[in-house]
């Protein structure tokens, strides 16, 4: 009561690819293949035929081959045709329907023929392509860290190009006498990325006491022993992170090239990681978030407003006590913020595991249909009410031109994904779907979905309030706010 074998023959019984489940010598199965044609009564409307011992059940594939299970005769005829028709629609996902292209994916075959026992062609699908949610999550943090690792790279190039404009302007046209460039220590921003250091934000803030150039005006040390920092406060803001969606490359673009107007620039960003499985449990979920500024005058109180003071880390030169007792950034004893740098003195970090805590919640429901389509209903939900997500976009993965039957917003299908494009999501907007249906029989082909957004609030509660100076008086200042997606999944 087994299959003996699964075989691709041609119609006149020779053997193209053979996968026998019992022992069986190659002479014997070419043999019962050889065999079978002359079994074929003409103008038969049956595929299955018998002998004495054994049974064929039969599909035609293409003009010239068969699909042949060949099964002793107590096996449940039922389920053989059901295992023949999968194989025959396993074959077709696999490769077309001509004798040299069977062969050319012969050993795919096999391994799809190893597991005909399962009960529907996405399981073996899902085998095939041996996917994991473990593996996809780990792909997307490995794209991650490689496109942090580019924009480093290019945020590096532009702090020393900028660096060296200044010094060119400092030396008064020194360079065309073959004069030196000092060159300074780059200070990051504070960004706290997951393939960063988390002490990055934090490098050498200050010096113990400056030193004197050779050209242009003092600077404060930074770093190591007699590299000045450039004293012009620079053009642009490096960033802070990255995204993988155009629109948050827009969005820290302009940053970027933001040009400071104010004596004071403080800027907070948060980089939210959450990767959710399709059932709705929550896979991960962390927040990193940094507080950096960068500033003309060089003693400064920030006042930060904040439930959770304790919950925040301060650089070590910044007052601890201060800031835990009176949520004031400023510096210990009489030291000053370096001039003209962007420099890290706030960070947090959420992780959380629980799925509510996810501001934008995406349902993906696919379903099969008896006339070989599937029928995908999409929903969104603002789960956090005092955020403002803009620009926001919903990849899906799609293979094929979707029919579109109902939506809130607009989409674009290209390259084999569909987005789905919202202008905006806020409390008079939290929640819409999507309906879409397309030809084929795997729920799963459409994960992961990828979200992105552009955000100007925080997750965590902080804000600043005010800016002064040592003796208390007002200092004006500009600020930016950014949440932003570095992996938002739904897998």
């Amino acid at each position: 009561m087994v299959i003996l074998a699964a075989s691709i023959c041609t119609k006149a019984g020779k053997a193209l690819v053979s996968r026998q489940f019992v022992e069986m010598s190659r002479s014997r199965i070419e043999g019962l293949l050889a065999s079978f044609p002359k079994l074929l009564v003409p103008g038969q409307q049956h595929t299955t035929v018998e002998t004495d011992t054994l049974r064929y059940l039969y599909q035609p594939l293409g003009d010239d081959m068969y699909v042949v299970l060949i099964t002793t005769r107590q096996y449940n005829i039922v389920l053989g045709i059901n295992t023949l028709n999968l194989i025959v629609r396993a074959i077709s996902d696999i490769c077309d329907h001509s004798q040299e292209d069977i062969i050319l994916h012969g050993f795919d075959i096999i391994m799809a023929l190893d597991e005909i026992r399962l009960a529907n062609l996405s399981k073996l699908r899902t085998i095939m392509a041996m996917e994991s949610h473990e593996e996809q999550i780990q792909e997307i943090i490995e794209r991650n860290k490689e496109q942090n690792a580019k924009q480093e790279l290019k945020r590096q190039a532009k702090m020393f190009d900028q660096q060296r404009r200044d010094a060119a302007n400092r030396s008064g046209g020194s360079l065309l006498s073959g004069g030196h460039i000092p060159s300074g220590p780059m200070i990051s921003g504070g960004s706290m990325s997951s393939n960063r250091r988390i002490s990055s934000s934090y490098e050498p803030l200050l010096a113990s006491e400056p030193i004197p150039q050779k050209t242009g005006p003092r600077g404060m040390q930074l770093g190591r022993k007699g590299i000045p920092l450039p004293a012009e406060i620079p053009a642009e803001i490096p960033s802070q992170g990255i995204s993988q969606s155009q629109s948050i490359n827009q969005n820290q673009s302009q940053t970027q090239s933001l040009n400071l107007t104010s004596d004071v620039h403080l800027q907070i960003e948060e980089h939210i990681t959450a990767i959710v499985n399709r059932d709705g449990g929550l896979e991960q979920m962390e927040v990193k978030g940094d507080l950096s500024l960068i500033t003309k005058i060089p003693s400064i109180r920030v006042a930060v407003a904040t439930a959770n003071p304790r919950e925040i880390k301060t650089h070590p030169k910044v007052d601890k006590k201060q800031f835990q007792a009176n949520s004031m950034v400023m510096l210990k004893g009489n030291n000053s913020f370096p001039l003209s740098q962007p420099v890290g003195v706030l960070k947090w970090r959420i992780v959380s595991t629980d799925e509510d805590d996810v501001p934008l919640s995406i349902n993906c429901w696919p379903s099969p249909a008896d006339n070989g389509t599937i029928s995908v209903n999409m929903e969104y939900e603002l789960t956090n009410d005092k955020l403002e997500l803009e620009t926001v976009v919903v990849t899906i993965p799609v293979r094929v031109q979707p029919t579109i039957s109902d939506i809130d917003g607009t989409y674009n299908w290209t390259f084999n994904k569909l987005e789905w494009q919202i202008p905006a999501i806020d409390v008079s907007n939290r929640s819409g779907s999507l309906d879409f249906s397309v030809p084929g029989d795997d729920p799963g082909a459409f994960f992961p979905v990828m979200v992105s957004f552009t955000c100007k609030q925080t997750l965590f509660d902080i804000e600043v309030t005010n800016v002064t100076t040592a003796d208390d008086e007002e200092v004006e200042f500009s600020q930016s706010v950014a949440l932003i997606p570095d992996q938002y999944a739904i897998i």
